[in-house]
């Protein structure tokens, strides 16, 4: 039976910790190298052997570290893509002849290629709906006492900022739909004398419409996370937590910040979009305190050589979502391209 964590740290208050006691074993070298204690080398495999009421909140945040691992490296496939199209041989016309030829080799150079794409579709689909059902779990009226640990939500965000930033670089990278475009038409040209291509073709056109979407994986996720219409209580404790973090330098290191910025305009429009009354939100956290974070920072990076902005983020989500542009005060925010010269100028 596990014991409940008040319980086991008022058992510990009483151990009797005098000097000069003898060891049975001598000091032991360092636990973890991390930076922070929101991470664990050993992935909280020694929560059980303490018998804490944790084990299903530790199971969670290993789940989230694993799918915020896998989207690093599906941020890195995405970020070093290179359009195949012009390095693709052209057939002169004495050679028109061969041209079925030429199809089906081009066919399967961008195959291998647009297969990376779909298995980045794949995989934020399945990160939406494990983070949407994780944010449900804490939607329960018996988990909402203690809520999520400080641990649990930096997983939540790290989550959600991978989600933005590879929506980020699908929506800035031009040579993917112009490779989509050519693999479109060679599969068109060589299908013909294949059989049962209709699941191909729906995929194909899956494939499509996630590529030509602006914030598709945005998008997704709020479609998975309102199937059960509990989170906006989670929502908000995710923003009051990141404002709180930004107003109050809690986050230290630049790297942390910038998630924090990433994720703060996602979470404002998830949040406002409900179908209850939004109004709840802005009673929480003030749309003043809101602004001011955005003007501070009008330009944040989301890779080394790819910036974005959150007012600009804010703004064009509250396109596909009507309730969220009822907050107009947040929406008169300038873009980057909109800011004074003077405010150009002075900003680092």
């Amino acid at each position: 039976m596990a014991v409940p964590v008040e319980e086991a740290i008022a058992a510990l208050s009483t151990f009797s910790l005098e000097d000069d006691q003898p060891e049975i074993q001598g000091p032991g070298f360092w636990v973890s190298t991390e930076k922070g204690a929101t991470n664990s080398p050993i992935e909280y495999s020694d929560v059980s052997a303490y018998r804490l009421s944790l084990s299903e909140d530790t199971k969670a945040i290993n789940q989230l570290n694993l799918l915020i691992r896998e989207g690093k490296e599906m941020g890195s496939v995405l970020y070093t893509y290179r359009s195949c199209v012009k390095a693709l041989p052209q057939l002169p016309d004495s050679m028109k002849q061969n041209q079925a030829d030429l199809y089906l080799e081009t066919y399967q150079v961008l195959d291998l290629e647009m297969s990376r794409l779909r298995e980045i579709q794949r995989w934020q689909a399945l990160a939406a709906s494990k983070l949407a059902a994780d944010m449900q779990r804490f939607s329960r009226p018996e988990r909402r006492i203690n809520g999520p640990t400080i641990t649990h939500l930096w997983s939540m965000l790290k989550l959600l900022d991978v989600l933005v930033q590879l929506d980020h670089l699908k929506n800035a990278k031009a040579s993917i739909p112009n490779d989509f475009s050519w693999y479109k038409r060679t599969f068109t040209q060589v299908s013909v004398q294949w059989q049962d291509t209709d699941t191909m073709r729906e995929e194909l056109d899956d494939l499509q419409i996630f590529l030509s979407t602006r914030w598709a994986i945005l998008l997704n996720l709020h479609v998975e996370m309102f199937r059960v219409n509990n989170v906006e209580d989670i929502l908000q404790v995710l923003i009051v937590f990141a404002v709180e973090s930004l107003e109050l330098n809690f986050a230290l290191l630049f790297p942390e910040r910038h998630i924090l910025l990433r994720v703060l305009p996602v979470l404002v429009v998830l949040a406002a979009s409900s179908e209850k009354d939004s109004e709840s939100l802005y009673k929480r956290v003030k749309v003043n305190r809101l602004i001011n974070i955005f003007k501070n920072d009008p330009v944040i990076p989301a890779f080394p050589d790819l910036h974005l902005s959150p007012a600009a983020i804010l703004k064009e989500l509250s396109t596909y979502f009507p309730k969220s542009s009822a907050q107009t005060r947040l929406l008169t925010l300038p873009s980057p391209h909109e800011l004074p010269p003077r405010e150009a100028q002075e900003y680092p």
